[in-house]
């Protein structure tokens, strides 16, 4: 016969079940393999908002693992192998060169990629786009065919027959392109790859100057996103229009942005994400395309060089800085 003691222990287990005593999920370890820290990233803060939106929250629902290279790509291998030892259930890795790091270590997580300098078939990251093998998916920015809109609209705001083209071993993979879509424009290019930090701005608008340059173009890099206030200065001491390849640069003085929607392409690879998270497999999410681009123009600096900016450059323009 059971004592009423006994009874009243028993109906307050049961009132406290659902909330006390049901065991708690337990959080889910991802990490996150970035060029720049949480804070200085273009992509990086986007993609931990989205997840939070899905209910994986650091500390509650997620353990989140940040890791940065701060911009040196020497670093991304170490930095992969202390990823993989923590066993996180899946790894966001930010640039091609952070997800090469992941795919020479042969990860057993699955990882998803933000492939922002361009194909990540070219840089071995899957052989297929529609259905990627092994545990690799994600989504990447067509930068190879970016690089030639940018010099169009570059061409559309003023006449250049000479250009500065910037580039580092992060982003001289896309100079072919540049010199490609340079030569169909009928364009010189006065290359500058710098091999290694510190980077001597100066002397690379020197050679500008002495190659009479009309314009300059940066192709896609970390380092110059952190140097970007630093660019912004040279570009109108020297008084050259400009185009580049993100949001940023146009806000520190820029003339001209052409970039993928940062936002939309770090969410979209979060979404990837939780969909593993919850037992998809990679080889069955095919690899997406950015698909949505903007174009800032920045109206002070125009007028700073006593640039006219064309109505059809306008019209087409997201942003415009005043």
């Amino acid at each position: 016969m059971t004592s009423r003691r006994d009874f009243l222990v028993t109906t307050w287990l049961g009132v406290l079940a659902p909330a006390q005593l049901v065991a708690q999920p337990k959080p889910v370890r991802v990490g996150i393999l970035s060029p720049r820290k949480l804070a200085e990233s273009s992509y990086a803060p986007h993609l931990v908002r989205r997840l939070e939106e899905l209910g994986y929250h650091d500390g509650r629902t997620m353990v989140l693992e940040y890791r940065s290279s701060d911009g040196v790509v020497d670093r991304y291998p170490k930095l992969a192998r202390d990823l993989l030892e923590k066993n996180c259930a899946l790894i966001f890795a930010i640039t091609n060169y952070s997800a090469q790091a992941l795919h020479e270590a042969r990860p057993s997580s699955p990882v998803v990629f933000l492939a922002i300098e361009g194909d990540p078939l070219r840089a071995g990251l899957v052989p297929n786009l529609r259905r990627p093998t092994g545990n690799f998916t994600g989504v990447y920015v067509p930068q190879e065919e970016m690089v030639a809109k940018r010099i169009e609209i570059l061409r559309e705001v003023v006449p250049v027959r000479r250009l500065l083209l910037l580039t580092d071993p992060l982003g001289k993979h896309q100079l072919e392109s540049a010199r490609k879509a340079a030569e169909s424009a009928g364009i010189q290019l006065s290359v500058v790859e710098f091999p290694r930090p510190p980077y001597d701005f100066e002397g690379a608008f020197e050679t500008g100057r002495k190659a009479n340059v009309d314009a300059v173009m940066l192709l896609d890099s970390p380092r110059f996103s952190d140097d970007r206030v630093l660019i912004a200065a040279l570009l109108l001491k020297y008084r050259l229009p400009s185009v580049t390849f993100s949001v940023q640069h146009a806000h520190a003085g820029f003339l001209l942005a052409y970039s993928p929607n940062q936002s939309k392409f770090a969410r979209r690879a979060a979404e990837i994400g939780v969909q593993i998270l919850k037992g998809a497999k990679p080889v069955d999410i095919p690899v997406e395309q950015a698909d949505e681009f903007e174009l800032t123009v920045n109206a002070k600096t125009a007028s700073a060089l006593g640039v006219k900016m064309p109505g059809s450059v306008l019209v087409r323009a997201t942003r415009v800085i005043e």
